[in-house]
């Protein structure tokens, strides 16, 4: 018998997750004409966040020159990514990833949001700007009580339909549980509204059976993908403690409450999943591979892109295929492997995806790595792809030399040694 899943009162049969991938590859990772690079240094660059506004072509970037921590780096291309320029800010360190939001504000105004977090301290930070990177407030901090640590925040926010400006985000803590808190735009003496958040509310899920799962699995990490019509919203959480594949869980009333997370298909098993609609309904989903479960998995430790609908996370299918970008080698700075794929994703106006992200892409000349079967990687810097999803759809059915589709993702071996 098929195990039912409740979604917020109703059931619907899934089939039990696949730890393999049966959809077809698509292997991209040597068609260096997609890809171009924001920047690289001699020095570790990492975690990537992006933020396109109205106009379509103007984007930020952010990221730190250390893994999840360091100087605040900024970056703004002003032509959909086709060339990007340093953008001027006070030296800043954050000692978190930090991660960008798009605020669209009364008027037609935008506010570029910043967040990041103290995780020991278990304070939120954050600050905006509303001309687009050139100026930014002071940095706000909010310490939460009750919870243990504030680790990627937020992972997630979304907006939240009512009378006044109300965005919703999701973190997680060490213990592996979940929070969402709410922002609010409040008034100032200025006239310019402040950002503002409360409300902190720990993601029980529908049963206790629920959080116990996610406790055991240790769900972080949660990647938002949003339904067409926009009435559903479903969490794409990374697996930490590798017991599992990765676990989505659902939200009918924007993340006030939740169904009991259950597993994804293998297709859809690794960490940071970042998520753009595109125009024809379908969904695409960045992440990084990680599937410890699947040790015959090629692109175990890579970065990696999946296309498929909402209904086929809604009923567990596995997608209609996948997208093998960037080989990623063993850790530059220990003996861990995966240390890659926290992407920023935009959709642009022609129909393109942009995607952002780290990586060691490059080999160090005659190394050896102990969990990586090619060797030990260069320090990792901050790489684009912009992919057209009617040209991968056509590769994908006619593969040319140069672009192989693995019609089963198995195959070769990758080292299972504790990720990044």
């Amino acid at each position: 018998m098929l195990p039912m899943l409740p979604l917020l009162g109703i059931s619907l049969a899934v089939a039990a997750p696949l730890r393999d991938s049966s959809i077809p590859m698509l292997d991209l990772a040597k068609d260096d004409s997609l890809f171009s690079t924001v920047e690289r240094r001699k020095e570790y660059l990492g975690h990537p966040s992006t933020v396109l506004f109205r106009d379509g072509k103007t984007l930020l970037v952010a990221y730190p020159d250390g893994h999840g921590r360091g100087k605040l780096i900024l970056r703004r291309s002003t032509d959909a990514g086709g060339t990007w320029k340093p953008l001027a800010i006070a030296d800043q360190r954050v000692e978190e990833t930090p991660i960008l939001y798009r605020l669209d504000l009364t008027g037609g105004r935008e506010r570029v949001l910043l967040v990041t977090c103290r995780p020991s301290q278990n304070i939120l930070e954050w600050m905006w700007s509303d001309d687009r990177g050139e100026t930014w407030s002071p940095r706000q901090q909010w310490q939460i009580e009750g919870i243990k640590g504030i680790i990627v925040a937020l992972a997630s926010l979304w907006p939240v339909p009512g009378d006044q400006p109300l965005w919703r985000g999701v973190f997680h803590d060490r213990n592996f549980d979940n929070y969402t808190v709410d922002l609010h735009l409040e008034a100032t003496g200025s006239g310019a509204p402040a950002c503002r958040f409360d409300h902190l509310r720990r993601i029980d899920y529908a049963t206790p059976d629920g959080l116990a799962a996610a406790r055991r699995a240790g769900l972080c990490e949660a990647g938002l993908v949003v339904r067409r019509d926009n009435k559903r919203i479903a969490l794409l959480f990374r697996p930490e403690k590798r017991l599992t594949n990765s676990m989505v869980a659902f939200s009918d009333d924007r993340g006030l409450t939740w169904t009991d997370p259950r597993e994804l298909p293998g297709s859809l098993t690794g960490h940071r999943h970042e998520s753009v609609n595109l125009p024809d309904g379908r969904t695409m989903v960045f992440m990084r591979d990680y599937t410890p479960l699947n040790p015959g998995n090629p692109s175990h430790g890579d970065w990696v892109a999946w296309v498929g609908t909402f209904d086929d996370l809604e009923q567990g299918r596995e997608g209609q295929y996948r997208i093998h970008l960037r080989r990623n080698y063993g850790n530059s700075t220990n003996n861990n492997i995966g240390d890659c794929g926290y992407s920023g994703v935009e959709l642009l106006p022609d129909g393109k995806v942009l995607a952002i992200t780290y990586g060691h892409w490059d080999l160090v000349p005659g190394s050896t790595h102990p969990n990586h079967p090619d060797g030990r990687g260069q320090p990792p810097y901050i790489l684009q792809v912009k992919l057209d999803p009617a040209l991968t759809d056509r590769w994908v059915k006619e593969p040319t030399s140069a672009r192989r589709v693995f019609k089963k993702s198995v195959g070769g071996t990758s080292g299972v040694s504790k990720n990044s």
